[in-house]
């Protein structure tokens, strides 16, 4: 530890004093505890209680973040009921990434309450550089220099008391299979920090939260997931959908300063409140590398918030982010399928949730057409996708083909990735589909697939061919049209409808379909030599491999025999 004298106060003879807790990793920020100041009468309010951190890299500019006020937790069995528990006093906390290599000049500035601190000068050196944010570039996400495609899962949230294993045991099985990606809220139930038992602005009773929130960013991290942080959930300011209006703190009745859910964006004092609550998110998990995005909203349609006013909330939301995140974080916003093509302005990148039983290759090609022509220079990505709204069926699909086609539809149909799929405590996790990412991330690895051109080609009979196609590679999925879930179901129907007519019974299996494949002439935009591999589309296994020349402008692939559905990858040998 490291003792500073603080001339701000020196009547009082107070001292500041830094700690450093974590150094931090090219994953994980520095965090540092800085004690001798007091909390004020709300360590929460921004306004009469503020900690604030210059940051100074050597040769680099300077930037500013926000001290928290943080209470440290673990978990523990008290009386046989698992829970979380208080460990040592609260205190100030800052944390920022180190964005590049050598000594960081640490000023801290303090105003609680009117009394004014201003700590002296203390250093910190990294070894380390953290990894890059994700950005965008037009219609592609980029980390660094390299293209990054996100292939995401709905993760939003864990039993309570159960984050720590739940959130191990889904992020370690879902990164081994290639996810990069989830998509986690901070709910009333869950995460987040202000409820009706919180009351609005003192976040105090639900600090263990915001430490398991810290727990989640740190698993991720571990395993090489990126959280995309979904701030508010529509049920919270809705009456009709998952509806949670009446347990809101910011209603009336609760003693809010609102009687209707749609005032939440134009009153001044729920205003003043909501600021409260992000700047202290901000400060709080901004400094994570592991933060892949901020979003708004879920689903925000179902809320009574008229989207003028959404739009005049959301760019002064924005402008707390501006001043606060000095790591440009992405954002986003959601609303449901029938409601996606929204005014995309404000946002990095644009989302629809689609919730449709039909074959994915057809809806999927619908909503990207239809996202395209709303969004035309962003990436466009499948936020929330399933069957149905209410659960997702084991007993009609328990091999998750409706979750196996509607990643790769997505892929192969315009998006900037696969769909993110919902149901993943219920269904995902306990069947075991986690691992159906897997071929398609080995299949898109290091590849822009945001910008590569979208067709279709003819050839197999009874199957479709979708392709994705650049100067130098051309990407193919060839599925058996019977292969997908409304086939299944189908074929479940009319077994049902036999049974009763013969009284035997019912059929509940299906063998897979299966192709004898055949021939693919592909158009290319580079002539030359190709190494073209066929891959398992639900292992990445490959299934055969050749060097064929392309011919005026067309490279002709030879499928082999499938069951189901195959993937292909045809490079461009380099010096060909």
């Amino acid at each position: 530890m490291i003792t500073l004298f603080s001339p701000g106060v020196p009547a009082r003879g107070a001292s500041v004093e830094y700690k450093v807790i974590s150094e931090g990793t090219p994953t994980t920020p520095v965090e540092i505890e800085i004690s001798g100041i007091a909390p004020g009468a709300n360590p929460f309010n921004h306004n009469s209680s503020q900690v604030v951190a210059t940051i100074t890299p050597e040769g680099q500019s300077s930037f500013k973040t926000s001290g928290y006020w943080h209470q440290e937790f673990v978990m523990a069995n008290q009386g046989g009921v698992r829970g979380t528990m208080r460990v040592g006093n609260p205190s100030w906390r800052i944390r920022f990434a180190s964005v590049s290599i050598g000594k960081h000049s640490i000023s801290v500035s303090a105003n609680i309450d009117g009394l004014k601190t201003i700590a002296p000068e203390f250093t910190l050196s990294t070894t380390y550089q953290v990894v890059d944010k994700v950005r965008t570039s037009g219609r592609s996400f980029i980390q660094g220099d390299k293209p990054f495609v996100p292939i995401a899962y709905n993760i939003a949230w864990a039993n309570r008391f159960e984050e720590i294993t739940k959130y191990e045991q889904w992020f370690s099985r879902a990164s081994k299979a290639g996810v990069n990606v989830a998509r986690v809220w901070m709910a009333s139930w869950s995460l987040g920090i202000e409820w009706t038992d919180t009351g609005l602005g003192d976040y105090t009773k639900r600090l263990d939260r915001a430490w398991l929130l810290d727990q989640v960013f740190l698993i991720a991290a571990k395993h090489g997931v990126g959280i995309q942080l979904v701030l508010i959930n529509h049920g919270a300011f809705s009456t009709s959908t998952n509806p949670e209006w009446y347990s809101n703190p910011y209603n009336s009745t609760n003693g809010g300063p609102i009687s209707n859910a749609g005032e939440f964006a134009t009153d001044p004092t729920a205003w003043l409140y909501w600021e409260r609550r992000l700047h202290y998110i901000i400060a709080r998990y901004n400094a994570y590398p592991s933060l892949f995005t901020w979003e708004w909203w879920n689903e925000v349609n179902y809320t009574p918030i008229a989207s003028k006013d959404l739009v005049t909330w959301i760019k002064k939301s924005d402008q707390v982010l501006d001043e606060w995140d000095p790591y440009q974080t992405m954002t986003t916003n959601s609303w449901s399928s029938g409601a996606s093509l929204e005014n995309w302005d404000n946002f990095d990148y644009a989302v629809t949730h689609v919730y449709d039983p039909s074959d994915p290759i057809k809806s999927l090609t619908i909503q990207a057409e239809a996202l395209r022509k709303a969004v035309p220079d962003k990436p466009i990505l499948v936020g929330e996708m399933g069957s149905g709204t209410v659960t997702e069926d084991p007993f009609s699909d328990p091999r998750g083909l409706h979750l196996h086609n509607a990643q790769w539809a997505a892929t192969f149909v315009g998006f900037a990735g696969p769909s993110s799929y919902w149901w993943w405590d219920i269904y995902v996790d306990p069947l075991g589909l986690w691992g159906h990412t897997k071929g398609l991330s080995q299949l898109v690895s290091g590849l822009d697939i945001a910008t590569m051109k979208t067709d279709r080609v003819l050839g197999i009979s009874q199957s479709t061919s979708l392709i994705l196609s650049d100067t130098k590679t051309v990407l193919g999925w060839v599925r058996h049209n019977n292969f997908d879930r409304s086939a299944k179901t189908q074929l479940l129907l009319e077994a049902a409808i036999d049974s009763l007519k013969t009284k035997k019974k019912i059929k509940t299996t299906f063998a897979d379909p299966t192709s004898k494949g055949g021939k693919l002439v592909l158009p290319v935009s580079t002539e030359g030599e190709y190494l073209v591999k066929t891959l398992h589309t639900f292992t990445g296994k490959v299934v055969s491999q050749k060097r064929t020349l392309s011919s005026n402008g067309f490279l002709t692939v030879l499928i082999p025999k499938f069951t189901g559905d195959i993937a292909f990858r045809a490079d461009l040998v380099v010096g060909s």
